[in-house]
């Protein structure tokens, strides 16, 4: 029995936000914002110039801005960093508050150089002043809503936040006196995220409803024609969005550490002219790992989304090609930097679900992989892309289970919904067809999502639900469920609260004789008779450390379960249900979970790991 660490899948990392800092002498500099470090970039000599974050800190950034002075500012976790990207140095470390999880989630300036940034989750506003190098809370401007997306600052120092997801609002805050309005009647508050615009002359645009209107010092002055909106400073969406423009003869088109590339245009010729980024990285933080029709693994990684596999039936390094193969950014369709999260296997298909958009993937592991749409092939036939995206739900934003059913044909994924909404739907796809049948949350539990299924030898589906909301929104529910599908009638037949305030059955599989085993969220083991209705047994895991999605399965062949936590490698006897630990991991178990033979796969952060059960 051993451990094996076999390698970083992905080595590199995601452009979470960037920017483009002119000084007084106009010069340029694009600053690149990923996990650990940003990425300075001159753009007349190509140098790249990698900054650590101070004391070795690691963590994410969102989102940053580039001053009128040219300094560059960013929030990382609970830290705010003042950067001089010319003098490549850091002017300012400032740790803001604990009770957030990211500091810098929005950004504005005013006249007077002060940078204005609103936190996630508690939506607090906060002032930085370069000169004195202080930082001052203003408190919570939304006691609600948790993303302060769009910020602005009015020539009379009045700060502007769009907030939202689940209830969008544009609060107009008065600095000097406290005053704090909301710019959006009641019946405007929708789901969504409340906009507004900072132009160059600090005249501030807020979207009230279906138009835009110029406010000033919390008040309307006046309403817009569509076409008399100023541009916004900001380019792009998500992580590919940026702050301000180059100058001069080259324009920014897109920016990604993903690729390692910076790509300009000429604003003349329209050349497109492409510059290497280089850096160092620690890798990519693993997703969900399975083990495909071909029994190799299969995996991707998380910001960026990479896939992978691992080929565990190579005999020696001199055989062939490296077993760890990264197949890179472009082989999943739509991959932006989300991740698949679930697998399941009908025939020679893996089939993924991932997030963003609820996405379906098929991947025929018979063909070469094809990234484009279309390709003619040497002997004239047209060849399709491989893996493919097939389906697409917002109300399974976050997928969290997929299940290929016994007929052979189809298969139902689930998960959460997108931001701001409440209980996730499920999605039934025909494999042979590519008929699709959305079953809303209305027809299930109602303000729950289904984050585990399996069916059982009946046909009968199985699902475990969760009552959190990632998306933004406020939990309507106290307890999770376990409940059983009747996929032909699409209705629930029954419906089982097994302990008031579980809040989660993130595991679920179900056993020969047709029990059903869970582990929950809070690290409970239950196994539950769903003909007599009773609690069979119960088992206190969180010792063992966190649960992971999809990190167990069932062994027929020697009647026990495998699994993995983040603190152990354990199995499960169906004789016993006594969970036994077969090892602790020398670093915490980040991502499962895949069983090949006697060798057990997980993920530690970057790593891809494996465990030998095998008796020596």
């Amino acid at each position: 029995m051993s451990f094996t660490d076999l390698g970083i899948p992905v080595d590199a990392v995601e452009s979470r936000t960037a920017a483009i800092c002119i000084n007084d002498a106009n010069e340029s500099r694009v600053v690149i914002a990923a996990r650990g470090f940003l990425l300075v970039v001159d753009i007349e000599t190509e140098e790249c110039t990698q900054l650590p974050f101070p004391n070795h800190y690691i963590e994410y950034p969102y989102d940053c801005f580039a001053s009128d002075s040219g300094m560059f500012y960013v929030g990382v976790g609970n830290m705010f960093y003042a950067v001089d990207p010319f003098r490549l140095i850091y002017v300012g470390a400032i740790q803001v508050s604990e009770r957030d999880e990211l500091c810098g989630f929005g950004y504005a300036e005013n006249r007077e150089g002060h940078i204005y940034m609103a936190s996630y989750p508690e939506c607090r506003l906060y002032r930085y002043r370069p000169n004195e190098r202080d930082i001052l809370d203003y408190g919570s401007m939304d006691s609600e809503q948790k993303y302060p997306s769009h910020m602005a600052v009015d020539a009379y120092n009045w700060v502007y936040l769009g907030i939202g997801t689940a209830k969008k609002n544009i609060i107009a805050y008065n600095p000097h006196s406290g005053e704090r309005l909301t710019l959006l009647s009641e019946e405007l508050r929708t789901i969504g995220i409340g906009q507004v615009i900072q132009a160059g002359d600090h005249r501030v645009y807020a979207l009230l409803g279906e138009h835009w209107a110029r406010v000033e010092q919390g008040v309307v002055i006046e309403r817009l024609l569509d076409n008399q909106l100023p541009a916004s400073l900001y380019t792009g969406t998500s992580f590919d969005k940026f702050h301000r423009q180059l100058q001069g003869e080259w324009k920014l088109l897109r920016h990604s550490l993903s690729n390692r590339e910076l790509v300009l245009k000429h604003r003349e010729s329209e050349q497109v002219k492409v510059i290497q980024l280089v850096y160092k990285s620690e890798g990519a933080m693993l997703s969900t790992l399975t083990v495909g029709p071909d029994s190799r693994i299969y995996g991707t990684s998380m910001h960026p989304l990479h896939f992978y596999h691992y080929n565990p039936h190579r005999q020696n390094r001199a055989e062939e090609q490296d077993p760890l193969i990264n197949g890179g950014p472009h082989v999943i369709q739509h991959g932006f930097g989300g991740n698949i999260a679930a697998y399941a296997v009908q025939g020679n298909l893996l089939i993924g679900a991932a997030y963003p958009g609820g996405r379906l993937h098929l991947y025929d592991v018979t063909r070469p992989i094809q990234s484009e749409e279309r390709q003619v092939l040497s002997n004239g036939q047209l060849s399709t892309r491989n893996p493919i995206c097939v389906s697409s739900h917002e109300e399974i934003h976050r997928p969290r289970c997929v299940v290929a059913l016994r007929d052979q044909e189809h298969v139902l994924y689930g998960g959460f919904p997108g931001y701001g909404m409440v209980g996730g739907a499920l999605c039934l796809y025909h494999l042979p067809s590519g008929d699709e049948w959305l079953i809303p949350n209305s027809e299930l539990i109602e303000e729950q999502s289904t984050v585990s299924l399996v069916e059982n030898m009946n046909g009968i589906l199985i699902g475990g639900t969760s009552i959190e909301t990632p998306g933004g929104a406020e939990p309507k529910a106290h307890s999770a469920y376990i409940y059983t599908l009747n996929l032909q009638k699409r209705i629930v037949m029954n419906r089982w609260m097994i302990h008031e305030g579980i809040r989660e059955y993130t595991l679920l599989l179900v056993g020969p004789n047709g029990w059903v085993h869970t582990i929950t969220s809070c690290a409970k083991y239950l196994v539950w008779d769903p003909v007599r209705e009773v609690l069979l047994h119960e088992v206190d895991l969180s010792a063992w450390g966190k649960v992971l999605k999809e990190s167990w399965v069932l062994c027929e062949e020697d009647q026990c379960i495998y699994g993995v936590m983040g603190k152990a490698i354990f199995r499960i006897p169906l004789s016993s249900l006594q969970p036994e630990l077969i090892s602790t991991p020398e670093g915490e178990i980040t991502a499962g979970f895949a069983k090949v033979n006697y060798e057990l796969y997980f993920g530690i952060s970057a790593h891809l790991w494996s465990y030998s059960i095998k008796e020596r």
